[in-house]
């Protein structure tokens, strides 16, 4: 039989807190909506900061006033760390060390550059180009007995056997090309030919002397003229009337053959891997995509580009020069470049491949007189004053009158 427990008297909340009784009213400030945040910190404005603030330019030191990380701290988180840190500098410095061991002179002028692609992989490189352009132009290219044909290849030997730079193939041995024009995708890799592997290049390795071939081509718009790796000429009706003669068309011709004797193209190849490593470092450390080619385009590329022209220029002055042309008509020859031109080039060179034609032209007066000399000691003598009235009387039909084309 349970017992009742006594009745225990539980103090209500008014009896215990007898300050908080319905008659008491909470403050004004508890009843009434908060209206405002509570800012702790002073209000500051967005600043642009390309670095921490506080940086230093020296590692393991920090900036003045607050002791902020600095440059290098920067540059170590964009690079990914210590370890990465190391793996760039390993690499920058086998690059670099590479870059000091393949700088040579070119020969003509002691000009110093950087050079890592060899003759053979020039030559197929240039081999693949000549069967690409003559799959491109097959229509136009005129037979090799063609009276063009044999006034261009005449100027050609003239100044290629001048200077021993080997022989002309005659008419009659420039057959057609053997070989396939390789299609996307197939044929022999580029990469290969850059940097080595290819098996064309074998096979030129054997060859003792070039055997240089000349191809024109019936485009009377097209004022260009160009030569392959390995001797290919390639020369285009249109820039016959801007020559005018011989000696104007000797003038083009020598500037493209100096071309491959100071091997631009191979130079050119050998740039491109130099380019690529300077961007994609820049491109590591933070800088935009857009501003780092712009920045080697303007800096490097371009310039180089012009200088290979301005070399070329001076190269084939002398070889024009020792085949018996005469020099003087390389500067006419500019002129009438500019006045077929018509105000179209640039009037300055900074944004172009190509000097500026006034450019050149004082360059070539400056180079006159050592062009000259060569002349005179050539041993042509003066049979070569005769030498295009004889082509005239043989060839009654100018290939530099543009009523023909």
């Amino acid at each position: 039989m349970f017992s009742r427990l006594p009745r225990t008297t539980i103090p209500t909340i008014s009896q215990s807190l007898p300050h908080l009784t319905r008659t008491t009213r909470a403050p004004a400030l508890l009843r009434a909506p908060l209206s405002r945040s509570i800012n702790t910190t002073l209000p500051r404005s967005a600043k642009y900061e390309r670095f921490p603030s506080g940086y230093s330019s020296s590692p393991g030191s920090s900036g003045g006033g607050g002791g902020g990380p600095d440059v290098w701290q920067y540059f170590k988180r964009r690079l990914g760390g210590d370890r990465a840190v190391w793996v760039y500098g390993i690499g920058v410095g086998g690059g670099g060390l590479y870059y000091v061991t393949h700088l040579e002179r070119v020969p003509e002028t002691g000009r110093l550059r950087f050079m890592d692609v060899d003759e053979a992989q020039e030559r197929e490189l240039g081999h693949q180009t000549q069967l690409q352009t003559l799959s491109e132009y097959s229509r136009a290219v005129l037979p090799p007995n063609h009276p063009t044909t044999k006034r261009v290849r005449a100027v050609a030997t003239r100044i290629i056997e001048s200077s021993g730079l080997g022989r002309v193939k005659s008419g009659g041995e420039m057959g057609a090309v053997e070989g396939k024009v390789p299609a996307f995708g197939g044929g022999e890799d580029v990469g290969e030919i850059l940097f080595g592997g290819g098996e064309g290049g074998k096979e030129v390795r054997e060859g003792k002397e070039t055997e240089w071939e000349v191809y024109v081509i019936d485009d009377k718009n097209t004022k260009n003229a160009f030569v392959l790796p390995g001797g290919k000429i390639f020369v285009f009706t249109g820039i016959l009337p801007v020559s005018a003669n011989d000696d104007g068309l000797a003038t083009v011709m020598g500037h493209e053959i100096a071309h491959q004797v100071a091997r631009h193209p191979a130079e050119r190849m050998s740039s491109v891997k130099v380019l690529f490593a300077l961007s994609f470092l820049l491109e590591s450390l933070g800088l935009d995509v857009g501003i780092t080619r712009l920045l080697l385009t303007f800096v490097l590329q371009l310039p180089n580009s012009r200088k290979n022209e301005s070399e070329a220029d001076f190269i084939g002055l002398r070889l024009m020069s020792k085949a018996c042309f005469d020099p003087h008509e390389s500067t006419k020859m500019w002129q009438r470049m500019s006045a077929s031109e018509e105000g179209r080039g640039l009037p300055t060179d900074f944004l172009s491949t190509h000097p500026a034609n006034e450019k050149r032209i004082k360059q070539l007066e400056k180079w006159m007189p050592d062009a000259l000399s060569i002349r005179a000691a050539s041993p042509c003598g003066n049979t070569s004053n005769y030498y295009s009235g004889f082509m005239d009387s043989i060839n009654p039909v100018s290939p530099y009158s543009k009523g023909i084309w």
